[in-house]
């Protein structure tokens, strides 16, 4: 354990550091041998309360540390890189037996890959992937890659840390095979929870298909008006003294609902490494994923005459 300055005093004063057993008169006795000294009960009974308040004082101090070295990780940026890929012919080898009513929801607070800040710059910000030769691998051994990204985002605790929408692979009435979520947190470690879906799309409402969730929608732009509704006067003649109402939009642009025959879940909570590698999976379909630091930019220097 690496001890500061600081926890180093606390402890001396504590009287942890340096502790010495106390002494009292020698034991007198005949004959030439040396003297022995003893310690009293007393004596005894300090040195064991001293030794639990030191513990006391150690572990507050341990809890000190972790607690601001956790608060110091929120709002550092991270290099994120994911590839999701399946297995075409996972489920036909495998035994597991999934539920033939999945309980498949978007998250409430999401945001996605074209979402802006208030500076008008996207939120989570592209980068290069590194993983090339890993997705290249995946080809060669049969999988599909379904998707392959990498960004940069500024990591919160889980509070504060809403959900990234995940799609890929093959499309039927705006719906992607692959669809989900995954949610990226920090405190005194990197975090992650997958809230991923693998769909076999059915080509309509067969017997036994499953109906999948609607894909949300980002809110309209802010107007004038809330929700972008217009007030129309409604005083027709009759009395109303011109009253407004709220006029609706006469047609709604609902999504064609998709089904599929079968869907398979990925649902993990990990915690992470930075730097490392790390695979989730089950018989249909995974995902690797790698956290990375990202190093600051060096100040420029400044040419000295």
């Amino acid at each position: 354990m690496k001890i500061t300055f600081f926890t180093f005093r606390v402890l001396k004063q504590a009287g942890c550091l340096f502790q010495q057993p106390a002494r009292v008169a020698p034991v007198s006795g005949a004959g030439t041998s040396p003297p022995r000294f003893r310690n009293s009960h007393n004596d005894e009974t300090g040195i064991a309360m001293t030794r639990t308040l030191c513990l006391c004082a150690t572990l507050s101090l341990l809890l000190l540390s972790t607690g601001s070295q956790a608060a110091g990780y929120a709002g550092t940026t991270f290099e994120i890189e994911l590839i999701a890929f399946s297995r075409d012919s996972g489920m036909a080898q495998s035994r597991e037996t999934w539920p033939t009513a999945p309980q498949m929801q978007y998250p409430r607070e999401w945001i996605d890959f074209s979402t802006l800040t208030e500076e008008g710059t996207p939120l989570l910000t592209p980068a290069v992937t590194q993983l090339d030769n890993k997705a290249a691998a995946l080809d060669r051994d049969g999988y599909r890659v379904l998707l392959h990204k990498a960004w940069r985002q500024v990591l919160q605790n889980k509070q504060n840390s809403p959900a990234i929408l995940i799609s890929g692979g093959t499309t039927l009435g705006g719906m992607h095979q692959l669809e989900g979520s995954i949610t990226l947190s920090v405190a005194r470690y990197l975090h992650l929870s997958t809230n991923l879906w693998f769909s076999e799309f059915a080509s309509g409402p067969e017997v036994d298909a499953i109906p999948l969730p609607s894909k949300p929608v980002p809110p309209p732009p802010p107007t004038a008006e809330p929700l972008g509704l217009t007030q129309v006067p409604t005083d027709t003649g009759r009395g109303t003294g011109g009253a407004l109402a709220t006029a609706y939009p006469a047609e709604v642009d609902y999504p064609t609902p998709v089904f599929a025959r079968h869907v398979t879940q990925l649902r993990q909570e990990r915690r992470l490494r930075s730097g490392e590698l790390h695979y989730l999976d089950n018989p249909e379909f995974g995902i690797l994923l790698q956290v990375r630091t990202v190093e600051a930019p060096e100040a420029p220097t400044t040419a000295t005459e």
